[in-house]
């Protein structure tokens, strides 16, 4: 009877809501996938106009989240540690959920075939337009590739460890699980950093587990990366890496894989611009997607006064955006000429502000050459080719855009000497404090900058409430997205002030005109 009881009762658990680990380890998707994919072949299915364009905005808002929370500061082995909690989210109420999850019950097993092919359309799509969209350029390239591979990390993190090691088979990796002695688990333990597993980031808990899964593979599969960080150990030609360090192959892997598929997207580019159904689209999404990013070439119709180099000085306190402002103040306070990031966040900025090449290099030789180091001599020898680049006179001649709010925001972090980023971000609490009191903010958007800063890093809408506080009655429309944005919204409140000015000034009497004329 005993003998009988017992597999009814597993029977039961395995039926209950929820399920019971029995049943969860019975299920037959649970070597499943997910869906996640290099995406090697193109999907042919069919798709209405509207939700191409649904699905395309829903991922590249997606995208977008994980290049606003991660920057440049998050490597591949911490972004789901560092913001899986918040990104899971997001993954899920996008546009086209693009989140799949392993099925808890019978229910969810009858029609999770159906659900995981609606998916993979879904994802398939989305990612072959965005590759389309995104393929033109070397900005935008890297750009899409480095939030795929974040989006590919955290959905490997998602899978189950069955799920994981045939993913590895599946993606031509050659690697065995490691089946030693549990003394050569400890050494192998002890002598690979990446062996310990952290606990929860967002808890702030140091506590650490050790990785007891290993994986022995050729050496020469894996990324120098890895090996200088001793994230693995070598013995005889093989490397012993812990489960936990799987990810950052395959992200490398898929990396490579999606850097070619991206000329091949380039050579399909001109076909899918002249379909008349899509091709509008497309070139909305390459010129409004990475507007975060990169600033749009200025057009005729911006209205504005232009920088030159007559009324730079007039102008640069008045309506340069805070992260233009420090660049010049700094260098005139130390006499030091900026450093490489600082030149390439500054020169285009100059040009799109109006700075002819003749003006940028005049100007250019009169700051450098504050530096006791920089003469006229060693200017023209060293930096003038980079003014002449940035102008598209030199190297590639396609010249170079000024960087959007969010490229500026990542920018690595200062060095000693260095100067370049966003303020709000580089400056500590008593810097940034000293700063604006400096730029004589008022106190109420002082304070209100910090606490945006402090209390959430949104550092655009700071530099929205910075453009108010200079800008007495204006509500910040049009600003926070780019620099030149900044600059020319400023440019126009001051001429409409300017012009205000003048007509609301009473016409001088003949009596007072006589005297004037004395």
């Amino acid at each position: 009877m005993q003998a009988v009881r017992r597999p009814l009762r597993a029977e039961q658990a395995a039926s209950q809501p929820g399920g019971a680990f029995a049943a969860k380890y019975s299920s037959p998707y649970r070597a499943d996938d997910l869906g996640l994919s290099f995406y090697t072949t193109a999907p042919s299915v069919e798709v209405s106009i509207r939700e191409f364009e649904e699905i395309t905005c829903g991922r590249l808002k997606l995208l977008h989240t994980f290049d606003r929370l991660c920057g440049y500061q998050i490597s591949l082995a911490q972004v789901s540690d560092a913001i899986g909690s918040k990104i899971k989210p997001e993954l899920q109420k996008s546009d086209i959920n693009l989140s799949l999850a392993y099925p808890s019950g019978p229910a969810q097993e009858a029609v999770y075939p159906s659900v995981r092919a609606d998916f993979l359309r879904r994802d398939a799509l989305s990612h072959f337009i965005l590759r389309l969209a995104f393929c033109k350029t070397r900005e935008s390239r890297e750009w899409f590739v480095r939030q795929e591979q974040r989006l590919f990390v955290i959905r490997f993190e998602d899978l189950n460890p069955e799920a994981r090691e045939k993913f590895l088979v599946t993606s031509g990796i050659e690697c065995t699980r490691f089946k030693g002695t549990e003394e050569e688990l400890k050494e192998l333990q002890n002598t690979t950093s990446g062996a310990k597993i952290w606990g929860d980031a967002q808890s702030g808990s140091r506590k650490f587990d050790m990785d007891r899964v290993f994986y022995e593979l050729p050496f020469n599969v894996l990324q120098p990366g890895l090996i200088a960080s001793r994230r693995v150990v070598l013995r005889k030609g093989k490397a012993f890496i812990p489960s936990s360090a799987l990810k950052l192959i395959l992200a490398n892997r898929f990396k490579e894989q999606l850097a070619v598929a991206m000329d091949v997207a380039l050579n399909g580019l001109p076909t899918a611009l002249a379909d008349p159904r899509v091709g509008g689209f497309i070139r909305l999404i390459q010129e409004q997607g990475m507007q975060l990013l990169l600033t749009p070439k200025a057009s005729s119709e911006d209205i504005g006064e232009a920088l030159s180099f007559a009324n730079f000085e007039d102008i640069f306190e008045r309506s340069f955006p805070p992260c233009m402002r420090r660049l010049v103040e700094k260098t005139r306070e130390q006499k030091k000429r900026l450093k490489h990031a600082g030149k390439m966040q500054l020169r285009p900025f100059l040009k799109a502000c109006g700075f002819s090449l003749e003006e940028s290099l005049r100007w250019w030789k009169q700051e450098f050459c504050r530096d006791p180091e920089v003469d006229a001599v060693i200017f023209d020898k060293d930096y003038t080719y980079d003014i002449e680049h940035t102008y598209g006179r030199k190297g590639h001649l396609q010249g170079q855009n000024a960087f959007g709010c969010p490229k500026i925001i990542n920018f690595p972090p200062e060095a000693a000497g260095q100067c370049h980023g966003c303020p709000f971000k580089s400056l500590d609490g008593n810097a940034l404090k000293q700063q604006l009191f400096q730029w004589r903010i008022p106190e109420a958007n002082a304070n209100e900058i910090f606490q945006l800063v402090k209390n959430g890093n949104h550092y655009q809408l700071a530099c929205i409430e910075y453009f108010k506080g200079r800008h007495p009655g204006h509500e910040g429309d049009g600003v926070g997205n780019n620099p030149k944005d900044f600059f020319n919204e400023s440019c126009r409140f001051y001429t409409s002030k300017k012009d205000k000015e003048a007509a609301d000034s009473p016409a001088k009497s003949p009596a007072k005109a006589a005297v004037a004329g004395k």
